[in-house]
Parts: C-alpha cells; sequence; structure tokens
C-alpha cells in the first residue's frame, strides 16, 4: 500500500494572503492618493488664477473706458 502523505489542504483566506492584499492596498494608496492631492490643488489654483484674470481684464478695460473719457475731456478743453 502507498502510504498517504498527510498535506493540509487550506481552503479559505490565509494569513499570509490577508497580508498581501493589505500591501497591495496600501501601495496602491501611496502610489495613487499624492497624484489625487496635486491634482485638486492644480485644479484649485487654475480656477483662482482664472478669477483673478478675469478681474484684470475688467480693470483693464475699465482703465481703457476711462482714458477715452479723459481723451474726449482734455480735447473739449482745448477746443474752447
Amino acid at each position: 500500500m502507498a502510504k498517504k502523505l498527510n498535506k493540509k489542504e487550506e481552503n479559505g483566506v490565509t494569513g499570509s494572503m490577508i497580508t498581501i492584499m493589505i500591501f497591495s492596498i496600501s501601495l496602491v494608496l501611496l502610489l495613487t492618493l499624492p497624484n489625487i492631492y496635486l491634482d485638486n490643488k492644480i485644479y484649485k489654483e487654475s480656477r483662482e488664477i482664472a478669477h483673478y484674470q478675469k478681474i484684470v481684464d475688467t480693470l483693464q478695460e475699465e482703465q481703457s473706458i476711462i482714458k477715452h473719457k479723459l481723451e474726449d475731456i482734455q480735447y473739449r478743453g482745448t477746443r474752447r
């Protein structure tokens, strides 16, 4: 008769499998979270820059209108 080897077959989740899963999840989070943070930071900064650029454009337009009004007033003053 052949001897049967007493092998212990593990069914289900083992401790080493849990350790590998936790390590894998930690590695994925470690690699992706900084990228997500930086993307959000860049997005917020670009929105703020766009807001200030809109203000600058408005002020430049207002400045040109005021310059035209001033030139008009000066022109009227020299005609009299």
